[in-house]
């Protein structure tokens, strides 16, 4: 009994390994001002300018002008792995302000940066002027839906 046990725990972690394809990271941290200030606070989506086979979303929290980058990645059965770091290429950075994700228009798109093997450090400065306004409602925010539609249920 207690060897099919072990067999079958070591065949649930070799299958949970292999839910997810082999994927080199390397650390990416920064820096984000603005008017040679620290941003407070914010997002980094970090999109690759080459195609890849490989599925991931790059991204980092802004908080007191630093950032981790770190990849996310989601199985065929749903499951979510995040680890920090980000595979070596090139990539597209753009920021956004600190928000519920409700809004959308508010981004603005940076420098270009490569992501080399070993450690990378990357330093951003958001333009003098940002968008203004309160950006606009995502269409896929059911917040927004329902306020758009008092009474009215999808």
């Amino acid at each position: 009994m207690r060897r099919i046990l072990t067999a079958l725990l070591f065949a649930s972690i070799i299958a949970g390994c292999a839910e997810f394809e082999s994927l080199t990271l390397h650390p990416v941290t920064g820096k984000v001002t603005r008017q040679g200030q620290p941003v407070k606070d914010g997002g980094l989506i970090f999109i690759p300018t080459q195609a890849g086979k490989k599925v991931f979303t790059a991204n980092a929290s802004v908080t007191g002008g630093t950032f981790e980058a770190r990849t996310d990645r989601t199985s065929a059965s749903g499951k979510t792995k995040i680890e920090n770091g980000m595979p070596a290429g090139t990539y597209k950075a753009i920021y956004h302000p600190a928000s519920n994700g409700s809004k959308s228009g508010l981004e603005v798109e940076l420098q270009t940066f490569e992501v080399k093997p070993g450690g990378n450090e990357v330093a951003f400065e958001l333009p003098e002027k940002m968008p203004t306004g309160k950006g606009e409602p995502r269409d896929d925010d059911p917040s927004h839906k329902a306020a758009s539609n008092p009474g009215k249920s999808d």
